[in-house]
């Protein structure tokens, strides 16, 4: 081999090296450089208290995940309903944060579960603490309050039905003051002058359906129900004097 072309190969050799060198020193001093300095939170009142949210800090932009992100603060608080996330480049994250409603108070042994309208549970109070206008449901087997925390989802089947045919009912411009599930077939709903009962057995959107079509028409017609009962294939109805 050639002097020059030895010279040519070592000289490849050491600006392979050098270039590798000054990448790493560059991958190093990004990686320390961008690393979270501030936090901007969107989306909620101005004064909203999140846990959790400092462990992002001093995180490199270049390795945070948007996944990881939404994970870890909804772990430490169940009120959040979904988190995006922004990086503005250098030290930067914005975090634009959605929160549950409380939609409804569910009675258990020894207290309330404030629900969401997927059924998870956002707080657990006394009932001296009840201070929101929400549905009480009244379910026939007392669950354990001591059993359950704030993030845990109370997915059971008729109360999954249940939320479902709250969401329905309110639709319809409907107030629900309470909510019993007797355990057997049905799910009644307690208004201020009506009660409503549909069925665990039935498929709800059927149900649902129903449901609308008959006030829409009671509507039209300037009528009014005091019970209506969608446990069976053709609706009964209680009409109002």
């Amino acid at each position: 081999m050639s002097s020059s072309k030895k010279f040519l190969i070592h000289s490849s050799l050491i600006t392979g090296l050098v270039l590798t060198l000054i990448g790493g020193v560059l991958c190093v001093y990004f990686y320390n450089f961008c690393k979270v300095k501030t936090i901007k939170i969107e989306g909620v009142p101005k004064n909203t208290v999140f846990y959790g949210i400092e462990g992002i800090r001093d995180n490199s932009l270049f390795f945070l995940s948007e996944e990881e992100v939404e994970k870890f603060i909804k772990k430490s608080n169940p009120s959040v309903s979904s988190v995006s996330l922004v990086k503005q480049y250098p030290q930067t994250v914005i975090l634009s944060i959605a929160l549950y409603e409380p939609y409804v108070y569910f009675q258990a042994d020894k207290g309330y579960f404030v629900l969401s309208s997927d059924g998870q549970i956002l707080k657990k109070i006394k009932s001296g603490e009840m201070d929101m206008d929400l549905p009480i449901i009244h379910y026939f087997e007392m669950l354990n309050f001591a059993s359950y925390t704030p993030g845990d989802k109370i997915d059971l089947k008729d109360v999954r039905m249940t939320l479902d045919f709250l969401n329905a009912v309110k639709k319809q411009s409907l107030k629900v003051n309470t909510i019993d599930i007797n355990g057997v077939d049905v799910i009644g709903f307690k208004l201020k002058d009506k009660e409503i009962v549909f069925s665990t057995e039935k498929a709800v959107d059927g149900q649902v359906y129903q449901l609308e079509q008959i006030i829409h028409q009671f509507r039209i017609q300037g009528k009014d129900f005091k019970k209506l009962d969608l446990r069976f294939n053709r609706p009964v109805l209680e009409l109002t004097e």
